[in-house]
């Protein structure tokens, strides 16, 4: 029961918002400018909530033979779509005429598909855990930020290291990756 709670509680769709406010909360430019921080939350949000909503939809329909989406065949359309949501928020970001957002953050946003994109192809031979990706997307996120502000934050660091080690523990333990 604990290894699903915290496989949910820090499931991958979630990562992003997360990485989101820990972002806000590190950096001074994104305090300083809240409608930024605003507009890239909800479009972080449209991010959990729609690839949540079309991987319960494949479930239902029958494409995936459950939520966790354990059959390494049935993975590619889900990665696809999850990729296919990334890059259209990333063009709604890059061509918004009402806000800028700061390139470092589109960079991040970029690595966030590259990564999706990688697992996509790994994912055809091997099954990599998308849960230990977006705990690997937090920790260099964050540790991106702190470089760029030159304020490092060794506690958070290593709580986000201990969250990476005791998610990844929890997902054997469920014996989802086997």
């Amino acid at each position: 029961m604990w290894a699903k709670w915290i496989s949910g509680v820090f499931h991958p769709l979630v990562m992003p918002l997360a990485t989101l406010v820990l972002v806000f909360a590190l950096d001074p430019y994104l305090q300083a400018l809240p409608e930024v921080f605003m507009y890239m939350g909800v479009v972080v949000l449209v991010n959990t909530l729609a690839p949540a909503v079309s991987i319960w939809v494949l479930h239902r329909r029958g494409y995936l033979s459950d939520l966790d989406i354990r059959n390494r065949k049935e993975r590619a359309l889900p990665f696809i779509i999850v990729l296919a949501y990334f890059i259209m928020t990333y063009a709604l970001l890059v061509l918004s005429p009402a806000l800028y957002i700061p390139l470092v953050y589109l960079d991040m946003w970029m690595g966030l598909m590259a990564s999706i994109g990688l697992a996509l192809l790994i994912t055809r031979w091997f099954k990599i855990s998308m849960h230990m990706l977006a705990q690997g997307g937090v920790l260099g996120t964050v540790m991106a930020v702190q470089a760029m502000q030159l304020v490092p934050a060794w506690t958070l660091n290593g709580v986000l290291v201990f969250i990476a080690g005791w998610v990844g523990f929890a997902r054997i333990h469920m014996g989802v990756h086997r």
